[in-house]
């Protein structure tokens, strides 16, 4: 059974940190690593403010312009990190997807039968992390797939 490895990238150094862990792995056991980057929509919500009314997601030109380059630098992004693993040898492929990272993250490895997940958390505690969250958290907490955390060193 070919094996799935989800590698989540946001495009930031700290979160690169996992790929030489999952690159190891892929190649002693000649797995198929998926490389995902989530972006987020760039809609208003705006409530007509009537009781009983829920608020609707607006897309304006500008989001829309927004959401173009987005997926742009995600697609392009993406495709330098697959090069490299490529030429490894590596079977590479890249998705980009929208929405809440980490709710994100969880149904598309579940949907695509995904055998693990690999996330790099950015080391952030305390307040910070409560106030924020953490997508690492999230996937760790909510997946029921194996998911590999690499605290990266910033």
């Amino acid at each position: 059974m070919l094996e799935k490895f989800l590698v989540c990238l946001d495009g930031s150094a700290p979160a690169e940190q996992i790929i030489p862990y999952v690159t190891k792995e892929a190649l002693s056991m000649n797995n198929k690593i998926i490389l995902l980057r989530v972006i987020d929509l760039p809609e208003s919500i705006i409530s007509i403010n009537i009781p009983g009314t829920p608020a609707v997601p607006v897309s304006t030109p500008n989001a829309a312009k927004r959401t173009i380059t987005e997926e742009k630098e995600a697609n392009d992004y993406l495709n330098r990190k697959a090069k490299f693993l490529k030429a490894k040898g590596l079977d590479v492929e890249c998705i980009i997807q929208s929405g809440s990272a980490g709710q994100t993250i969880v149904k598309y490895a579940q949907e695509n039968d995904c055998t693990l997940i690999a996330i790099a958390t950015h080391g952030h505690g305390g307040f910070r992390r409560f106030a924020l969250g953490s997508t690492a958290d999230y996937v760790v907490h909510h997946s029921s797939i194996p998911v590999l955390t690499v605290r990266s060193q910033q």
